[in-house]
């Protein structure tokens, strides 16, 4: 089966060109850990076209850091320079790389989900452009980082949603960890049989008002509105996200 994100390129490639506009599903770092067979942080050094296939590039890469995956001094790059799709790294730039297999090709592109680490900010124009995204590749890396260590590859197989109306209520809090990481089982019908706590909060305070936060609001749903067919378990992330400017600290499911 063609995985969407791959699909959806490939609808774009055969319309008119400038027709559209290239867009990819937000689908969040679990997600895109979880759907992909390499994973990555790694530097870019040397790009080539491909001689057998104008919508790829080859990569030779030296990897910092191998979160999901086997050992790669090369990769292919799903360039797609002709399409509104296209997406093409510099050399010695340095990504967080997804990867994933289609048509028997390893590949990572503009849907990936793939950042470069290392990316420039007009310092004028964006004056907290590098500290904020900083802050984004810190927070996301730790969290495949986390998943990796504990050698949890499939965190979402069901791809649940979380839902809570009080998480988003707890703002103002000082606290120095970046997320709290929560094992939630759960029933066929969304409902919530057990949730144990894998990672906590550094703010002791912070912590005990999200776990039981947790235990009495959490909802989850499914994609589809259906029931699950058989119980499952989710590995849930909380997110903070610290104080910037006048916007108070606060907390999210979602890496924004």
């Amino acid at each position: 089966m063609i995985k969407s994100k791959h699909f959806f390129c490939l609808i774009m490639f055969l319309l008119p060109g400038g027709l559209f506009a290239c867009s990819c599903a937000n689908e969040g770092v679990i997600n895109n850990f979880q759907r992909s067979e390499f994973v990555a942080k790694a530097k870019i050094i040397k790009i080539t076209p491909d001689s057998a296939n104008s919508e790829y590039h080859d990569a030779v890469i030296e990897i910092i850091n191998l979160y999901k995956g086997e050992q790669l001094s090369k990769i292919k790059i799903m360039s797609s320079l002709n399409t509104s799709c296209g997406f093409l790294p510099d050399e010695n730039s340095t990504w967080i790389i997804f990867a994933s297999t289609w048509q028997g090709v390893l590949s990572f592109g503009f849907c990936s989900g793939s950042m470069q680490v290392d990316r420039h900010f007009d310092p004028v124009m964006y004056p907290n452009g590098a500290k904020n995204w900083g802050n984004t590749v810190k927070l996301r890396e730790g969290a495949i980082a986390f998943l990796s260590d504990h050698e949890i590859f499939n965190p979402n197989p069901s791809l649940i949603r979380p839902h809570s109306s009080e998480i988003g209520s707890f703002k103002g809090y000082k606290n120095e960890n970046s997320f709290a990481v929560f094992q939630v089982d759960v029933n066929a019908d969304f409902s919530i049989a057990k949730i144990k706590q894998l990672k906590k909060f550094e703010n002791k305070t912070l912590n005990k008002l999200v776990f039981n936060s947790m235990k009495k609001n959490l909802k989850l749903s499914g994609r589809r509105g259906k029931p699950l067919a058989k119980p499952t378990r989710l590995i849930l992330f909380c997110y903070y996200y610290e104080q910037n400017g006048s916007q108070q600290s606060f907390l999210s499911f979602f890496d924004v």
